[in-house]
């Protein structure tokens, strides 16, 4: 009779305790630390010569379940991969079942004999008798999601030892030139990924989607036309949205120096304003930066007032004292900003999976309402993605955050760069073909917005004398291009080029040149309303 298999050992692949990990401490009687079976000049027992976590008896007998009644691979299905068994044996009979099942196919000892008959991949095992042993390790059928929770929570620990693995030898130095902020970094990308695989919600009955349905319903009907989400304080942008509202993700595209930082610090400072917990995540400046701009807007003061301390008078500059009135204006405004619930990171090419858990973190520990993205071109896809393409990288980075709009139950406005296509064109307005580096971006998109300032374009767009036949027609053109050059000036236009839910169409602003920030167009409370005033 051929002996009972025995499951071979899983390989280990984590050093662990190289580092010291998962052996007991040991005080030596001259008060000294050290791991048992330690001795000068000996390296530490490692993890590697540990076998990996894995649950072999779990994953026969849920095999063997599932070949006594398919069925049960409903439960199952769902959670579990063949990847996610120790056993490669045990991860191809799961394979072939799951294969044939989903075929509509029966998946028993008879059904699977040929398949493995002729590729062999039960040879490692003893041949194809072992899908007969398999069923002797069948307890009860009942117990199929048990057994495979007991998998997927042996692999989870694997990938979990495997990530720790990584990082201690990064961080010991055997990875080559690293840094520790880095090592710490792909270890939460390593860390979310796993969060993100594992099981997902269930699916809402139609019933409570009807339920929820009616309540927002009601809710629209008792606002009386009010706002549906939170405020972005620009009163005709959310006349024409409702208010940004969770889940959504909002891109907000312009070429270079059409103010994408100011408009999306403007959102920022005044949602927070009327009440949101914001967190601004800035890849291109410093967060002192972007608050230098919101101190200067709100004082009404020049930027170089916040930046040099000091006040345009003409060609020259007039330095700021400590008891001037503008001081003291923009000291007020400084405090005013600094109080606002804004939490400010400008860690730059963050990758979008530790931006994902800093942002759980951030919404366990002090709530989260709006999440602010500059810019959304700035952010690190994974490795994988990188080494593809930038457009498999900038579709990961997209889809990452709607993911986190989807998750967190928050809107997430994110800039965006565009591609030169509008240079190109007579009319300089941005269109959705112009997004840049991926369409994955506007197909991700609950809304796109572009911000467009014609007087930057009719600046660069003298008439030249060369270009025209008389002299009279050159003056003629000049007229009118410094006709429409005064009539811009001031004035900028965020053009709703996507909205899902609403309607698309151009909103008006006013550009503030020398504080780099947007108004209203009819704006009379300044830069930054009073606290709850917004929208």
């Amino acid at each position: 009779m051929r002996p009972k298999r025995r499951p071979w050992p899983i390989p280990a692949r984590c050093a662990c305790c190289a580092a010291g990990f998962g052996a007991r401490p040991n005080t030596s009687r001259s008060g000294s630390r050290a791991m048992d079976g330690y001795r000068p000049g000996q390296a530490p027992v490692s993890i590697a010569m540990r076998a990996m976590p894995a649950n072999l008896q779990a994953e026969q007998s849920l095999l063997g379940g599932l070949m006594v009644n398919n069925k049960a691979l409903d439960g199952v299905a769902e959670f579990l991969a063949a990847d996610h068994f120790a056993d490669p044996v045990h991860a191809a009979i799961y394979a072939a079942i799951q294969r044939r099942v989903e075929a509509g196919q029966t998946a028993d000892v008879i059904t699977l004999r040929p398949e493995f008959e002729a590729a062999g991949t039960l040879s490692p095992a003893g041949g194809v008798a072992y899908l007969a042993e398999l069923l002797v390790h069948n307890v009860s059928v009942r117990n199929v999601p048990a057994y495979a929770r007991l998998v997927h929570d042996a692999w989870l620990r694997r990938q979990l030892a495997r990530a720790c693995d990584s990082a201690i030898s990064q961080a010991l130095g055997e990875g080559g030139e690293i840094t520790a902020p880095e090592v710490l970094d792909g270890l939460e990308e390593s860390l979310t990924a796993l969060a993100d695989k594992r099981q997902g919600r269930e699916a809402s009955a139609g019933g409570d989607v009807a339920t929820q349905v009616i309540e927002e319903m009601f809710g629209a009907i008792a606002r009386r036309g009010g706002l549906a989400g939170i405020t972005t304080g620009y009163r005709g942008l959310d006349r024409m949205t409702g208010g940004l509202r969770g889940g959504q993700m909002v891109i907000l595209g312009a070429r270079p120096a059409m103010g994408k930082t100011a408009l999306l610090a403007g959102i920022a400072a005044r949602a927070a304003a009327a009440g949101a917990r914001v967190y601004f995540w800035g890849g291109e400046m410093l967060a002192s930066a972007v608050m230098a701009r919101l101190v200067a807007a709100a004082a009404d003061l020049p930027l170089e007032a916040v930046t040099r301390g000091a006040m345009p008078e003409g060609e020259s500059l007039r330095p700021l004292r400590t008891e001037d009135e503008e001081t003291y204006r923009l000291r007020q405004q400084a405090l005013r900003v600094g109080a606002l619930p804004i939490a400010w990171d400008d860690q730059p090419a963050l990758p979008v999976a530790v931006l994902r858990q800093r942002l759980r973190r951030h919404k366990r520990r002090h709530g989260l309402d709006l999440v602010c993205v500059d810019y959304l071109g700035l952010l690190r896809g994974g490795a994988d993605a990188q080494r593809q393409s930038r457009y498999a990288e900038m579709s990961e980075i997209s889809r990452g955050l709607k993911a986190i709009a989807m998750e967190l139950q928050v809107p997430v406005v994110a800039a965006a760069q565009l591609n030169r296509a509008n240079e190109g064109r007579e009319n300089k307005r941005p269109q959705l073909s112009d997004l840049r580096d991926s369409g994955d971006i506007e197909q991700d998109a609950d809304m796109v917005w572009f911000l467009h300032r014609e007087h930057y374009y009719l600046q660069n767009g003298r008439p030249r004398r060369a270009s025209h036949k008389s002299e009279e027609q050159y003056f003629a053109a000049l007229g009118e291009w410094q006709r429409q050059l005064e009539a811009e000036e001031g004035k900028g236009e965020l053009i709703i080029a996507k909205q899902r839910q609403g309607r698309v169409g151009p909103v008006r602003l006013r550009w503030l040149a020398e504080q780099t920030f947007y108004l209203d167009e009819s704006d009379a409370d300044g830069a930054l309303p009073a606290a709850g005033g917004a929208g």
